[in-house]
């Protein structure tokens, strides 16, 4: 079983920038989400804390200011999270779950908001048949992944799904149930003169070939954003 069929499979009932920066999340914009995390350099780490401690009281916006807060800050790097996913994956399919865990423990410890961290994390815990921190685990995936679902319908530009990283896609579209086959990306020029990159996702339904439905996806926090810091990070 993959991860994200796990993810799926398991039940839990306790939950689940130009055009971009217009849209709304939980009635907030992410331009004022990211005017309020440049005036508070603490606060992404405060409510990131509450996050992995299990906190039950945050709110649906302190959870939208980690998603999409893990790509505005300074210091994010999408080319180190792969590598690091990558060596999560690889220690846990060579069966060290313990070190697997550790690793994407301490990553996720700065990058609470990292999705697809969540959801190796809840497979691993899942093959170390730890029942409890697997529930745990994808409970505060579930939270997360709800906040992109949150930010637009995916049917067109102006209501594309804002992601804050491009694994999102699959898990984005995984849980709408259907499976991404072919993906463009294409530059949207705006009246004001700026441009929003997008990727058109066509995707089909397993075991019904006729519903194949297109999604739009806004990933221009990815692609600008964390290009830029990688880039940096490099130089």
């Amino acid at each position: 079983m993959n991860k994200t069929s796990l993810a799926l499979a398991i039940s839990i009932s306790l939950f689940c920038l130009g055009n971009a920066a217009a849209q709304t999340v939980y009635g907030e914009t992410l331009q004022v989400m990211e005017e309020r995390l440049k005036s508070d350099s603490t606060l992404y780490a405060r409510i990131g804390t509450r996050l992995l401690a299990g906190d039950a009281t945050l709110t649906n916006r302190e959870l939208a200011t980690i998603y999409y807060g893990n790509a505005m800050r300074p210091g994010y790097n999408p080319l180190q999270e792969e590598r690091i996913l990558d060596a999560m994956n690889t220690l846990a399919r060579r069966d060290k779950y313990t070190d697997a865990l550790s690793l994407c423990d301490n990553f996720l410890k700065k990058n609470p908001g990292s999705l697809p961290a969540w959801l190796e994390r809840g497979y691993t815990c899942w093959l170390m048949e730890d029942s409890l921190q697997t529930v745990e685990t994808y409970r505060k995936y579930y939270q997360l992944l709800d906040v992109p679902l949150k930010s637009g319908t995916g049917e067109s530009f102006e209501q594309a799904i804002v992601v804050a990283s491009l694994r999102d896609i699959e898990l984005v579209v995984d849980k709408l149930g259907f499976i991404a086959k072919n993906q463009s990306l294409v530059t949207k020029d705006s009246p004001n003169g700026s441009s929003q990159r997008y990727y058109i996702v066509k995707c089909v339904k397993e075991g019904d070939k006729a519903v194949n439905p297109t999604y739009y996806f806004n990933v221009e926090l990815p692609l600008g954003r964390g290009m830029q810091q990688s880039l940096k990070k490099k130089g």
